[in-house]
């Protein structure tokens, strides 16, 4: 059975610390090119998500790729953690990830079936 922030074939949101990450960590930048290649680790933790929002490019550049490759991530079946620094805030039906002062909105990247698991510290989003 999957951990917490681990559910195999979902996207997981976890906050930094507040569970287990896989050894095997890249930065999103590697990530969204391991995407484009057909090269994604079976488990996975990617980081430095907040910077990508900075990186307004970068956001939707990796929200187009992960569109795109929604269907074959489902078939392989991987787990993808998305390990953030901050804090994930409630707004409306979806929810903003707090990086300082600043607010990003999740569904610009991860759409907007995001759901809450646990205590509130742990998203999952569909591939």
């Amino acid at each position: 059975m999957a951990g917490p922030g681990q559910i195999p074939g979902r996207y997981n949101l976890i906050i930094k610390g507040e569970y287990d990450a896989f050894d095997h960590q890249i930065p999103v930048e590697e990530f969204l090119q391991r995407l484009k290649n057909d090269d994604v680790p079976n488990k996975v933790s990617v980081v430095g998500l907040a910077a990508a929002f900075q990186d307004g490019d970068l956001a939707v550049n990796l929200a187009q790729e992960m569109d795109s490759r929604a269907n074959d991530l489902e078939y392989q079946s991987p787990t993808i953690q998305f390990i953030v620094d901050g804090s994930f805030h409630r707004n409306g039906k979806t929810y903003d990830l707090r990086d300082g002062d600043e607010l990003h909105s999740l569904q610009e990247v991860f759409g907007p079936q995001l759901e809450r698991k646990e205590s509130g510290d742990w998203l999952v989003a569909p591939f």
